[in-house]
């Protein structure tokens, strides 16, 4: 786990945080030899709010929370409070032409960190991440954001799915990012309520998501180079967004 990262041990102390702080929550680990009434009701709560959970070893569970003391079960909490979805939405409804980008199943944190930082260059007005498949906010992802990620609005909604059919049906082109056969970036029209989906490294954008895309987007690039980075497409991507919009930094 890294430094900075919050570590939540023991039934008691992860019942109230789940129930308490949920949003705040990145992970939950179980030891897999443990049974009980009490863990299996935490685990009930990680599968009904789709958190994302795994069962470990004890000796793993030690090397998380640096103890033997955790009754098997420790939460690991992000660095930063995610936005809540109604919070998001009122963040939102203050511009007339939102610009929101979804880094899907992006399990590194230093590409999720660098494209927080390139969302805060390029005027991104929220980014929003699964609940599953993806990197926490821990101090890696901080790291490589270069202190951004406390400039940006970082939501992790329980339904992304459905949130993005909501802003579909409100008139916001989703578009997906994809290595071939999609549009030019600059022949796609951004200016409106714009949706950027990014891709995982190695999952791509997921099915869900992908049906919900009424547009695609390749960048060309060289024979030589098969595709991007996720982090380095999103940039681009972003960039050609803020153009078209004629947003001109500082």
């Amino acid at each position: 786990m890294d430094q900075n990262e919050t570590c939540i041990y023991g039934i008691h102390a992860v019942e109230e945080l789940l129930t308490k702080r949920l949003s705040a929550v990145d992970h939950v680990y179980f030891d897999k030899d443990k049974k009980s009434a009490p863990l299996f009701n935490l685990l009930k709560i990680c599968r009904k709010e789709r958190l994302a959970y795994n069962l470990v070893p004890t000796i793993k569970l030690r090397s998380i929370c640096g103890t033997d003391k955790h009754q098997g079960v420790v939460a690991v909490c992000s660095m930063k409070q995610y936005c809540p979805v109604d919070e998001l939405k009122r963040h939102l409804s203050q511009t007339s032409s939102p610009f929101i980008v979804i880094a899907a199943s992006v399990e590194d944190p230093s590409n999720l960190g660098a494209i927080i930082r390139s969302c805060v260059a390029f005027n991104v007005d929220a980014l929003l991440l699964e609940r599953k498949n993806t990197a926490p906010l821990n101090a890696s992802a901080a790291k490589s954001s270069a202190g951004m990620i406390e400039h940006l609005c970082i939501s992790r909604p329980k339904n992304l799915e459905g949130l993005v059919a909501e802003f579909a049906s409100g008139g916001y082109a989703i578009a997906g990012a994809i290595a071939n056969d999609g549009a030019a970036p600059e022949t796609v029209d951004m200016t409106g309520p714009f949706v950027l989906i990014l891709g995982g490294e190695h999952r791509g954008i997921p099915p869900y998501l992908a049906r919900l895309c009424n547009r695609k987007i390749a960048i060309p690039i060289s024979g030589k180079a098969q595709s991007l980075n996720v982090s380095a497409a999103g940039a681009v991507l972003m960039y050609e967004c803020s153009r078209q919009r004629k947003f001109k930094g500082i």
